[in-house]
């Protein structure tokens, strides 16, 4: 499945929507700036809040990822921990009955101002790492800093140490690992 990743997202002349994306499966990969005009369309049309709730639903649909962090991929971190959002989730549903009622409440308005309320919303001001002791030495950690579903790379530097904005994320990586029984997850300022 192709998708767009996208390094930016502008509005000029307060009429015009432009993206900075490439598409994941073209190499070499080129960034470049292109006039959107279906979504310029949408703006003229809807507005700006719903336009950011249209782009949004882009990213949520996996047909946008995040090139670089924006407000669109900081609300989508936002929608997947409202609680409301697992009866929205498309990739929860399977198939069959259960895929179509999912697909029913999404093109619902409910769904529309869930996305416009995350746009909103800023992300919790609490901050996790993951950590654990240093083999053989008394209060010494290492801190996760790099990680894939295959491995995970360490740092003794806290302030290099990978940020989660909420502790269920962070808890999430003890399941994805055999050796992580040793794991803490710790709250930063």
């Amino acid at each position: 499945m192709s998708y767009d990743i996208v390094k930016g997202v502008q509005i000029r002349n307060g009429e015009e929507v432009w993206f900075k994306s490439a598409s994941n499966n073209v190499s070499p990969r080129y960034y470049d700036w292109w006039h959107c005009t279906s979504l310029t369309e949408f703006l003229a049309k809807h507005g700006k809040e719903e336009l950011d709730a249209e782009i949004l639903s882009h990213y949520e649909k996996g047909n946008f990822q995040a090139g670089n962090k924006n407000r669109y991929t900081r609300a989508l971190q936002v929608l997947r921990h409202m609680p409301e959002y697992p009866q929205f989730n498309w990739r929860c549903g399977g198939i069959g009955p259960e895929y179509d009622q999912i697909n029913k409440r999404r093109a619902s308005s409910e769904f529309r101002e869930m996305l416009k309320l995350a746009m909103k919303t800023m992300l919790p001001p609490e901050k996790y790492i993951i950590r654990k002791k240093v083999y053989g030495l008394e209060d010494e950690y290492m801190y996760l800093w790099k990680f894939t579903g295959r491995y995970v790379r360490w740092t003794v530097d806290k302030n290099r140490a990978k940020i989660f904005r909420y502790k269920s994320d962070a808890d999430d990586y003890h399941k994805n690992f055999t050796t992580a029984g040793d794991w803490e997850v710790e709250k930063i300022k």
